[in-house]
């Protein structure tokens, strides 16, 4: 394919994930344009290595001047550059279908779940670069190891997230698949969780060598695999446990690796988090695939130093602790909520940025539940992200359902007057957890 492709032009350059791509075929020699309607970080990246970006999203030279489309799943068909690409009979691949040529003829590592893909991806990353291997990377996130979310290489080896959403995934074909859980999300698309386990299915159906389950989930672990299987669990049989399991510091936690019975040795995870153990074990499956020795395994996740936007502690002081969290699921936020439990604070206040008006439509009972941790739940709009209101759904409405269960909850219509009440109230070991998908990053990284 990219033979004959020597001009590209991308419809929302800006996503994790775009601009990755954007990177690789950069180094690839493409020449690059890309159109997004807000600049961020990443779009500031891709300026700096010249390459053209149009501001406000509609650029129809660009589609004439090119030799293929790429659209990002967050655009609607009915863009007008879209529909100008069609008429003029030109060459368009989604996003997925772009990683999937880009990984093809790669020994691709592709990290599928509903929750914690970046973060395992980003392990096994690190895992690789400490062990001096160089791979090709593609993160959702930024890899603080290499501040970036893509690392292009001519290595064999491609690590990437695999996103289940519009059964992105199923346009990969990797060597080694890594299941880390199979939860209820996306049911804008999926509608069900059965359609949610179908997908996952021929995910793994697609992998051509090796296939990575996680035993203690209940539904991963149904799957089907008809090549070699490795598993890994904390409660459950499998093929690597973590075992002696202990909490070495508020909210970090150290195991023992036992496989087979025989116990490789210990590991001390770097970075917050009970769920993180699980992601961890993942990596360790994988540095075993490809014959690392244990010793360089533990080094490597020893070394991560985390992904921006995951349990991020922006500040902390004897007064205040400011943290931020892309959880923007239920199970997501009861976990990061739990955690910020043992940092000992005396009081706990979860501000919440909800993702998309179909996530809290379909969760929305989940999401009445999952803020019981919290002393106080502060609401901001929701991010439409992709998407036009939904009638009857809104911050507000959630705002009066957690009240009649007799929540602590207020709602900010705006950044600023959010931000003027975390100052207001940064006193007596307060610590503000700051979560969602959306632009309240922007809130957050205000504190720095």
């Amino acid at each position: 394919m990219f033979d004959f492709i020597k001009k590209v032009y991308m419809i929302g350059v800006g996503g994790i994930s775009m601009s990755a791509l954007a990177e690789i075929l950069y180094n690839r020699g493409i020449k690059i344009y890309a159109s997004d309607i807000q600049i961020n970080k990443q779009i500031e990246k891709l300026i700096e290595k010249n390459i053209i970006i149009f501001k406000k999203g509609i650029a129809n030279d660009f589609v004439i001047k090119s030799d293929a489309i790429i659209y990002t799943s967050a655009v609607d068909l009915n863009n007008k550059d879209l529909i100008l690409a069609n008429k003029l009979h030109k060459k368009i691949y989604s996003r997925a279908e772009i990683l999937g040529l880009l990984s093809k003829d790669k020994k691709t590592i592709a990290v599928a779940g509903s929750h914690g893909k970046t973060t395992a991806t980003g392990i096994i990353s690190q895992m690789m670069l400490s062990a001096n291997i160089n791979p090709n990377i593609h993160i959702g996130g930024i890899l603080k190891n290499i501040s970036s979310n893509v690392n292009v290489s001519s290595e064999e080896v491609f690590i990437t997230e695999a996103c289940e959403y519009k059964d992105s995934f199923l346009a990969l074909s990797s060597y080694i698949s890594i299941i880390l859980n199979i939860k209820p999300d996306h049911l804008d698309y999926f509608k069900n969780i059965d359609n949610i386990f179908d997908s996952f299915q021929k995910f793994v159906d697609n992998t051509k060598e090796y296939v990575i389950i996680n035993n203690d989930d209940v539904l991963a672990k149904d799957l089907k695999v008809k090549i070699k299987k490795l598993s890994f669990a904390i409660n459950s049989d499998a093929d690597f446990r973590a075992v002696n399991v202990k909490e070495y510091t508020s909210g970090k936690y150290s195991f023992n690796v036992e496989f087979k019975n025989d116990i490789l040795g210990e590991i001390y995870l770097p970075c917050y988090g009970y769920h993180n153990i699980y992601n961890a074990l993942s990596a360790v499956v994988v540095g075993k695939i490809i014959n690392l020795d244990f010793n360089l395994i533990k080094k490597g996740i020893e070394n991560f130093k985390g992904i921006e936007r995951r349990f991020e502690i922006i500040k902390e002081n004897k007064f205040v602790t400011i943290i931020h969290d892309y959880a923007h699921h239920p199970d997501e936020i009861k976990e990061v909520l739990k955690l910020c439990k043992t940092l000992n604070t005396s009081k706990l206040i979860a501000i919440f940025q909800p993702h998309t008006y179909s996530r809290v439509k379909d969760l929305y009972q989940e999401f009445l539940s999952c803020f019981d941790k919290a002393d106080e739940i502060w609401l901001l709009p929701i991010y439409p992200a992709r998407e036009k209101p939904i009638k009857d759904i809104s911050s507000l409405k959630l705002k009066k359902d957690l009240i009649k269960q007799g929540k602590n909850v207020k709602y900010f219509k705006n950044f600023q007057a959010c931000r003027q009440n975390i100052l207001e109230n940064s006193h007596n070991n307060t610590t503000f957890m700051i979560m969602g998908a959306g632009d309240i990053v922007n809130l957050a990284y205000s504190f720095y």
